[in-house]
């Protein structure tokens, strides 16, 4: 009896396991529905009132589409080594504010619903939160 209780452990204990999303990797979890920005900071300063209204679609194939009231702008977004590559434009005062989110984030956390970043050039101090819809 103990040995088959020892082997259903380790079986469930190995399904949790491979099931777990890495925080090194949220691409299975970011292409699944749309995301909004609950957080964008840049040298302290709380910006995240600029991106009320927009919604992110990532796409599998490396795209990302901001949308705010009917209206679109594409970029592309990718992953590696603990980075979470956005590129919607430059960062010039015509493509703002979705021109603030081209970076190379650093991954702080991922989830089901929430991905947490930070610039990945520390003097910089942003930060950035996509919440699920």
């Amino acid at each position: 009896m103990k040995l088959k209780l020892t082997a259903a452990v380790i079986s469930f204990l190995a399904l949790t396991v491979s099931c777990t999303r890495s925080l090194d990797n949220p691409n299975n979890v970011v292409v699944d529905g749309t995301w909004r920005v609950t957080l964008f900071t840049d040298s302290g300063n709380d910006e995240t009132s600029d991106f009320s209204g927009y919604t992110f679609s990532f796409n599998s194939n490396g795209t990302v589409t901001a949308t705010k009231s009917g209206t679109s702008q594409n970029g592309t977004w990718s992953t590696s080594s603990g980075k979470f590559n956005i590129d919607l434009g430059p960062k010039v005062d015509t493509n703002k504010p979705l021109g603030e989110l081209t970076d190379d984030w650093k991954i702080i956390s991922s989830s089901n619903t929430e991905i947490r970043l930070t610039d990945d050039n520390a003097a910089s101090s942003e930060f950035l939160t996509f919440t699920k819809n």
